[in-house]
């Protein structure tokens, strides 16, 4: 493979998980809540949990980038699953578990791009339901 073929391989490559990695925190950003109107669940606890810290992005374009970043967002992912409001939400974010599991798997850069190339649709489908639920904590 050219050295070309390769810069423009790991461009797609990192636009992939750019967009991966927004369709993930974006519905964070909905997450702020307002004064007084915060409510005690414990879903919309871990979501203001997760507001309340900085939102990491992978750093590098690198696996080890992925996989560090993986590490730090996974527990907040797992608790909003775990306490998610209704089934919709739960489906969601337990794809989303999923998904995040699995780029703390993959070896290669060309894979997880794969993967994230398979699962885009879902993601973008799902990103306004988790929204939802997400506005109706604030």
């Amino acid at each position: 493979m050219s050295r070309t073929k390769r810069l423009a391989s790991r461009a797609r490559i990192f636009i992939a998980g750019s967009v991966v990695a927004g369709a993930l925190l974006v519905p964070m950003s909905v997450a702020v809540p307002q004064a007084g109107a915060i409510s005690h669940s414990p879903f919309c606890n871990a979501v203001f949990s997760w507001a309340e810290h900085q939102k990491p992005t992978p750093t590098t374009f690198s696996i080890a980038s992925y996989h560090s970043w993986v590490k730090e967002i996974l527990p907040y992912y797992e608790k909003m699953e775990a306490t998610a409001p209704n089934a919709k939400t739960k489906q969601v974010l337990s794809f989303i578990v999923t998904v995040l599991k699995a780029y703390a798997s993959y070896t290669s850069m060309s894979k997880l791009s794969a993967y994230e190339n398979a699962h885009r649709a879902t993601f973008t489908a799902d990103e306004k339901s988790l929204a939802k639920s997400i506005a109706a904590c604030a």
